[in-house]
């Protein structure tokens, strides 16, 4: 693939990034994604051939963003807990911060429509590699443990997504519509975050 295809890969990746945050999964339409990217209609099916796999497309790539740190943890030898903060710190520095509307686009599906629930679990369990497969191992060793108490895996990762995105979601709003600044809001986001922590703790307590 040449620099050109990359660029315009990138620049409809974008695009879709874009309307799937306005109009949902659902709404949206691959004819509206090409017009944002100033591309042709075909031009999507060349690339991506469906609007399903243009979407797991964003969706891996915002995995990868975050596979560079979870190699480093699993060699940290971090308790449960320390993975966990780890994890969150990570996934707000690179996913939450830079598109605090993602999140709560992916929880909103998840919540909302049960086969796109089905599209992202799937997606998970087969394009998240190691990271969530030694996330959900840990879980479990701490079940037996009894640290925590008995919880799917699933259950969890919406737990973790449900607290954080509603902090995150939040702050978005205020920024934009209170004018808070930047280091406000950051100051904001290490709150929640250390909040949000002793919420979850305290949720996963047997």
């Amino acid at each position: 693939m040449n620099n050109n295809e990359v660029s315009t890969e990138q620049i409809i990746l974008e695009a879709a990034e874009t309307e799937f945050l306005e109009k949902g999964y659902s709404n949206a339409k691959m004819l509206s994604i090409a017009k944002r990217a100033g591309v042709a209609h075909s031009m999507l099916h060349y690339y991506f051939r469906s609007k399903e796999n243009l979407f797991k497309a964003i969706l891996l790539r915002k995995v990868h963003l975050l596979l560079p740190e979870f190699a480093k943890l699993q060699k940290q030898q971090l308790t449960f807990e320390g993975v966990m903060r780890s994890m969150r710190e990570a996934r707000d520095r690179y996913i939450m911060e830079q598109n605090p509307s993602f999140p709560y686009f992916i929880l909103t599906e998840i919540l909302t429509n049960r086969e796109n629930r089905q599209l992202f679990l799937d997606f998970f369990a087969k394009e998240g590699g190691y990271p969530f497969l030694a996330l959900e191992k840990l879980l479990q060793e701490e079940v037996e443990k009894g640290t925590i108490r008995p919880i799917a895996f699933t259950d969890f990762m919406l737990l973790l997504m449900t607290f954080d995105t509603a902090s995150l979601s939040a702050i978005a709003i205020c920024k934009e519509s209170v004018g808070v600044d930047n280091q406000t809001a950051d100051k904001l986001l290490e709150v929640y975050r250390e909040h949000n922590m002793q919420l979850i703790l305290e949720a996963l307590r047997p």
